[in-house]
């Protein structure tokens, strides 16, 4: 269980980062664990340390799926990925991968959010040439009203 309380280190920011897996995939009436609770403090501490790599790269699995979080559980997640280094290119190609219509995608308005981060973090991408080789891919869905 999270405390409040807990120093904010490295060791913690993962640790939150990481419990959002199990949150994210057991149904909202079996949890034991309150998930507001949860991601509040993993956008907390996002917004105030960033996320390193592998917080990063679980919180993108977790948000680039259909999962059993609330919508604004997980806009709220989008909305809160302040990487702390460069953004991997695999981190980039699971979001574009993400993107489009399909039974384990995530919602239309959890894909337009995922589409404006990319927009937002393309400064601090370790290789920008990633989203060149992506265009296919990205022009192929320009017939989505919601992502344009």
């Amino acid at each position: 269980m999270l405390h409040m309380d807990q120093p904010h280190t490295k060791k913690t920011k993962r640790k939150d980062a990481y419990i959002c897996p199990p949150a994210s995939k057991t149904p909202a009436k079996q949890r034991v664990t309150k998930v507001s609770d949860v991601v509040h403090t993993v956008c907390r501490l996002a917004f105030s340390h960033g996320l390193d790599h592998p917080s990063l790269e679980t919180l993108v699995r977790i948000v680039t799926q259909k999962t059993e979080l609330d919508q604004s559980s997980t806009t709220a997640l989008i909305k809160n990925l302040y990487p702390a280094q460069r953004v991997a290119d695999g981190v980039v190609v699971k979001v574009v991968g993400a993107l489009g219509q399909g039974k384990g995608k995530p919602s239309p308005a959890s894909q337009n959010a995922l589409v404006r981060w990319l927009v937002t973090v393309y400064e601090v991408l370790e290789d920008q040439k990633v989203l060149s080789r992506l265009y296919g891919v990205l022009f192929g869905l320009l017939d989505m009203i919601s992502l344009r």
